[in-house]
């Protein structure tokens, strides 16, 4: 395979036939032959384009795809996105050159193809024929394309001039989309009698045949025909594509395939999907984990850190205790004591009151002694007491009663030391009580706030928050969103499940076993009743007839025969006999009267010629078609109505001979 450049194709097309050559360049749907190579822009403007693998010069209105959409090069912006061999590249270079050239394009077998591996859009110069003759032009599916899409980078209106010669008369055509134009120029002078639709039929008048005819053209060498009966499979497979227009079915296939490929990318890339959702979403559930085990490890530490600080408490207030323990010890023995004290006081109390009654009752005893003494007589016997020995007596009780005083007064003096005593006894034993109460107190709240805390402390766990964190709630958005791209992309692999389950039944219909074998099923009882005809208008001696695979079984007398056996005139007459028996049938189903037939009569005798022009001739008058047959020697005239005559010297030239009547 040989590479070459863009320009070298326009240097190739001035020394030979581009349509002849094998020049093709790659385009979405493989390698495309390249019709013609013309300049668009003269003296243009340069523009360069550049993403971070691929680079294009061209003019400022090149056509380049963008998401399914063609842009002019002029109007693309940095980070804009262009579709590529490689898949969908962000621009990231535009720049104008500083010098200017003439640029070209090429027209390919289908709309598009890669220049530099950028996705470009197919240039119109055939198209272009189409629609200045004719006023429309078919796209690459057999449908009419519409006008709107016909790419003229330089020239917007789409105008267009054809110049040619028809009976005489020196016509020239001319016809533009935007704003409309169509002359039809005759010698030199422009019709104006004619609207519009007269002038498209006295332009079709000239030319000769209509669109449908111009367009359907079978161009096939005879050397396919010449050992069809030995043809392999394939090649037999792909003349009957190109003879009974199977190709459309194969166009279809192609198409179908093409789909079909592109919806297998597409779930391959809803997988992918998937796979890089999945990964996200278990990256993102492994973050919320990771978030929620550092918050269960904070409300631990928390925790630790509370029991520990609840510790220190109960460990402060058992210092506390401890340290009060001594003085509830003291308190508690002093108030023992004061107890013993009070209780020696109350008992000596007692007995210091019992002694002060003795002494009063004493004293009261000894008065009224004293009293009876004072009276002068006895009472009972009226003794007077003026006797010394009374006067001793009284002068005894006074003393005994004064004796009795002073105990009293002693004891009464003791009686008040006890009651001064037991006073600050009392005194110190509420001051110790009250004191021994509030360290009890103390110390029983103590005890309780212990009781508290430890309670506290035991009962203490690890508290999970159900109630998420702001950041772990956005993450569990995040993954509800993906879940539900997830559902959309799982939807759309169902989708396209189902769609390759129907291109699959598709692709068996339009399969060499599908549609195209029910075709072929249909046409070979009318090829084989062609055959027959044929072969018995050029009176061969044997019977040809095909199979369902179009493999062609000889009898000769009932007996079949090898192919090998015939001679090479006999193999041309069959072959021309199955060609012949083919354009009958096509000829039913499909317009065409044009057949051209170049050096047929090779290796064929004068009898087997006459033969074979017999056979032109009727199919001829028949099915009502022109027939050019190109030969290098004298045929028999009465077989044809015109004859025309090509000689070569330095130029060809063509002169039509005077049939002899």
């Amino acid at each position: 395979m040989l590479t070459v450049k863009i320009n070298d194709i326009l240097e190739i097309s001035k020394f030979t036939n581009i349509l002849k050559s094998d020049i093709k360049v790659l385009t979405p749907s493989g390698m495309k032959k390249i019709y013609a190579a013309e300049v668009t822009a003269i003296n243009s403007e340069i523009f360069s384009l550049k993403t971070k693998k691929h680079e294009l010069s061209c003019s400022p209105d090149h056509l380049i795809k963008s998401d399914n959409k063609w842009v002019k090069a002029k109007d693309f912006r940095i980070g804009d996105i262009i579709d590529t061999k490689y898949g969908p590249y962000e621009l990231t270079e535009i720049s104008k050159l500083e010098y200017r050239d003439d640029l070209l394009d090429i027209h390919v077998d289908t709309n598009e193809y890669y220049t530099n591996d950028i996705l470009s859009h197919n240039s119109s110069l055939l198209d272009s024929f189409d629609y200045t003759l004719y006023g429309k032009t078919r796209g690459k599916k057999k449908r009419w394309s519409a006008l709107s899409t016909l790419p003229n980078r330089i020239n917007g209106e789409l105008l267009n001039s054809i110049k040619f010669t028809s009976n005489g008369v020196n016509v020239e055509v001319k016809r533009g989309i935007s704003p409309s134009v169509l002359e039809l120029w005759e010698n030199g002078v422009l019709n104006e009698r004619a609207g519009k639709s007269n002038i498209d039929e006295k332009i079709e008048d000239y030319i000769g045949i209509d669109l449908e005819t111009f367009k359907s053209f079978i161009s096939l060498s005879i050397n396919d025909f010449k050992n069809f009966i030995s043809l392999s499979n394939e090649e037999k497979q792909l003349l009957l594509d190109k003879l009974f227009n199977l190709e459309v079915i194969n166009i279809l296939n192609g198409i179908l395939k093409d789909i079909a490929k592109n919806n297998k990318v597409r779930a391959a890339s809803f997988d992918a999907e998937i796979r890089t959702l999945d990964d996200s979403i278990v990256s993102i559930q492994r973050s919320i984990n990771k978030a929620i085990e550092r918050q269960k490890e904070e409300a631990r530490l928390a925790l630790e850190r509370e029991k520990e600080d609840i510790q220190a408490e109960i460990d402060r207030i058992t210092i506390e205790m401890n340290s009060k323990k001594d003085d509830y010890k003291s308190l508690k023995e002093k108030m023992d004591k004061i107890k013993e004290k009070d209780s020696e006081l109350s008992e000596e109390m007692d007995k210091e009151k019992r002694q002060l009654i003795n002494c009063q009752n004493d004293i009261k005893n000894v008065q009224r002694e004293l009293e009876l003494y004072d009276s002068g007589k006895c009472p009972t016997c009226k003794t007077d007491f003026d006797s010394e020995h009374f006067s001793n007596l009284r002068k005894a009780l006074e003393e005994k009663k004064l004796g009795f005083e002073n105990i009293k007064h002693e004891v009464e003096s003791s009686v008040t030391k006890v009651k001064e005593r037991q006073v600050k006894l009392r005194s110190l034993s509420d001051s110790t009580t009250t004191a021994f109460n509030d360290l009890s107190y103390l110390l029983k709240n103590y005890k309780s706030e212990i009781d508290k805390l430890s309670q506290k402390k035991s009962s203490q766990i690890v508290q999970v928050n159900n109630t998420p964190s702001v950041n772990i709630q956005d993450f569990q958005n995040t993954i509800e969103e993906l879940e539900g791209k997830k559902v959309v992309s799982s939807d759309n692999i169902t989708i396209c499940k189902e769609k390759d389950l129907y291109y699959k039944e598709l692709n068996r219909i339009f399969g060499e076993d599908g549609v195209k074998k029910s075709i072929i099923s249909g046409i070979i009882k009318p090829i084989n009743h062609f055959i027959a005809e044929n072969i018995k208008k050029m009176g061969l001696p044997f019977e040809v007839k095909l199979d369902e695979t179009f493999t062609a079984e000889i009898k000769q007398l009932g007996s079949v025969i090898e192919h090998d056996s015939l001679s090479t005139g006999e193999q041309k007459l069959t072959n021309i006999s199955i060609l012949i028996a083919y354009l009958k049938l096509i000829r039913t189903k499909r317009h065409i009267n044009i057949l051209f037939l170049d050096e047929v009569f090779s290796s064929v005798d004068i009898d087997n010629i006459q033969r074979i022009l017999v056979l032109l001739k009727s199919f001829a008058n028949e099915y009502n078609i022109n027939i050019f047959v190109v030969h290098h020697a004298v045929l028999n005239q009465e077989m044809f109505d015109r004859i025309l005559l090509i000689e070569k010297n330095i130029f060809s030239s063509i002169t039509e001979v005077n049939m002899v009547n």
